[in-house]
């Protein structure tokens, strides 16, 4: 029972966390964040069903498509939604990702339909026994395809030339567009990527879940939780508490009950807010006088 637990808390904390990095990349970026990332999990779930079981492609060649498809709508809501707002410094992108992520949502349900569908894999079809648990070997892959992105994001950015031009656009826009930095291509990038890393949570997920129209708004949610949790600014910290809320989430639904586990979780972000609103490992903003 508790190694099922644990390792079923670890395949959903590693998405938690892998959603909440995607707060963080638009963050550092740019200072905005887009709200409507859960949506993009529920499509990157939807876009792998179509390409996979309805048009009958491979799965290597419907996950391409995938994320070619999810960078673009990333992009998409970058133009639509942050642009207008990030050039005139207003916040009004909260509001406009969210009205995007809710006719996402609802134009999935239109073309996709609101039953859930099973996504088949080959990962899910014979349990892996341990003593008297059960578990499948997607639950396996899924924290070590997280934590390998997770990995691979934190060169890009602190390592590569490209992902500190992204950083250096959060520090200061007007001081990186002097030295050469294209400010609306480097916002575009960091929402395509944060939309490409939902979308393999949403394709990961998919075969444990099933695929529904509805099935990221709560993923979205407790992404941000996770993101506000760990410190938006540190990716570390996301990581390690995306991977404490998944635990958390599955012992708190195994051993009390599925309705204590929403009621755990979010109490925690309210506790963190109180204790240390800039994160477990986020860094306590300076004070001017």
């Amino acid at each position: 029972m508790l190694v099922q637990l644990l390792v079923t808390g670890l395949a959903l904390g590693s998405m938690y966390g892998l959603v909440a990095l995607g707060y963080h990349i638009t963050w550092v970026t740019s200072r905005t964040m887009n709200f409507a990332q859960g949506t993009a999990v529920m499509a990157g779930a939807v876009v792998a069903y179509g390409c996979h079981v309805g048009l009958g492609w491979p799965l290597l060649p419907s996950l391409a498509v995938t994320l070619a498809a999810l960078a673009a709508y990333g992009i998409a809501i970058e133009r639509i939604a942050v642009y207008p707002f990030f050039r005139t410094a207003s916040p009004a992108w909260l509001l406009s990702t969210i009205a995007c992520g809710i006719i996402a949502e609802n134009t999935a349900m239109l073309l996709f339909g609101k039953d859930a569908r099973a996504f088949p894999s080959a990962l899910t079809q014979q349990p892996i026994l341990v003593g008297g648990a059960g578990f499948y070997p997607q639950e396996l892959l899924i924290p070590v395809v997280g934590l390998c992105l997770v990995a691979g994001v934190q060169y890009f950015y602190h390592r590569t030339s490209y992902g500190k031009q992204l950083k250096a656009v959060a520090w200061n826009a007007e001081a990186a567009s002097l030295m050469g930095i294209h400010i609306p291509r480097a916002v575009m990038a960091a929402y395509a990527l944060s939309a490409v890393l939902a979308a393999v949570a949403g394709v990961l997920l998919a075969p444990i879940l099933n695929v529904a129209a509805t099935m990221g708004t709560i993923i979205g949610l407790k992404a941000f939780a996770v993101a506000i949790i760990g410190g938006l600014e540190s990716a570390p910290g996301i990581i390690v508490a995306g991977l404490a809320y998944g635990l958390v989430e599955s012992l708190v639904a195994g051993y009390l009950s599925t309705g204590a586990r929403e009621i755990v979780g979010f109490a925690l972000v309210i506790l963190v807010l109180i204790i240390r609103p800039w994160g477990l490992l986020g860094s306590r903003p300076t004070r001017r006088v």
